[in-house]
């Protein structure tokens, strides 16, 4: 039997590429190297996984979230496990955090329950690594499990994220390449009439990927129609 704490393949080797001028360089690569290390695209945009991991990642700049959810110990444990990924590393990965260190702690340590636990980081080849993990709690009505977060960017992204470029937009809109037009369906706050031109793209990946969006704007997941 695999140990709980055993990561997937494709974690490993995702962050083994974890770097501004490979995984990060554009969307063409974020995708390729997603695929090329075990990640299975999803219809929605920008959206992958693997095992019970998930992948949500966005282009303009190249960035992804790695979401994982489940017992709080196995989630625990995986967050250790990638943590002692990149702490093996010192070499490649500068490591900080503004609360305490819980790499080194395990699973049952009471210290999870008694400190503000705070993201972990590593920064090293052009890109950021940041982890964090908490036990479950209530968002509003909906309880959220226990889970974990690994978020990989570029070093060089403004905090605030990239401001709204509608030249880009339309230009990938029809001219770009099929990746390109994948991601831009997700892009936040797209106007209609672009979502409009990527939901009768000839490729379809793009095309049902817009319909995806357009079943979400109408009503989210929970549409009887989806």
């Amino acid at each position: 039997m695999t140990p709980v704490h055993a990561l997937p393949d494709a974690l490993v080797a995702l962050l083994s590429l974890a770097a501004a001028d490979t995984l990060l360089r554009d969307a063409d690569a974020l995708a390729e190297t997603l695929a090329d290390t075990g990640w299975a695209p999803e219809v929605e945009s920008g959206r992958f996984s693997a095992e019970e991991w998930d992948v949500v990642s966005s282009a303009w700049p190249p960035s992804l979230s790695v979401f994982r959810d489940g017992e709080l110990c196995d989630v625990r444990r995986d967050a250790l496990a990638i943590a002692a990924i990149l702490n093996a590393e010192p070499e490649r990965w500068v490591f900080d955090t503004e609360g305490p260190d819980w790499s080194g702690w395990n699973a049952e340590d009471p210290r999870w329950d008694d400190e503000q636990i705070d993201w972990l980081e590593w920064r090293g080849r052009g890109a950021v690594v940041q982890l964090f993990t908490a036990p479950e709690a209530q968002i509003g009505s909906d309880p959220l499990p226990p889970h974990l977060h690994l978020a990989i960017e570029r070093d060089d992204s403004p905090p605030e994220g990239l401001p709204r470029d509608d030249a880009r937009d339309r230009r990938v809109a029809t001219e770009g390449s099929i990746v390109e037009r994948w991601f831009l369906v997700g892009e936040n706050d797209l106007p209609d009439h672009l979502l409009a031109v990527l939901g009768a793209d000839p490729d379809q990946r793009v095309s049902a990927a817009a319909a995806s969006e357009l079943r979400m704007r109408a009503g989210g997941f929970d549409d009887p129609t989806g």
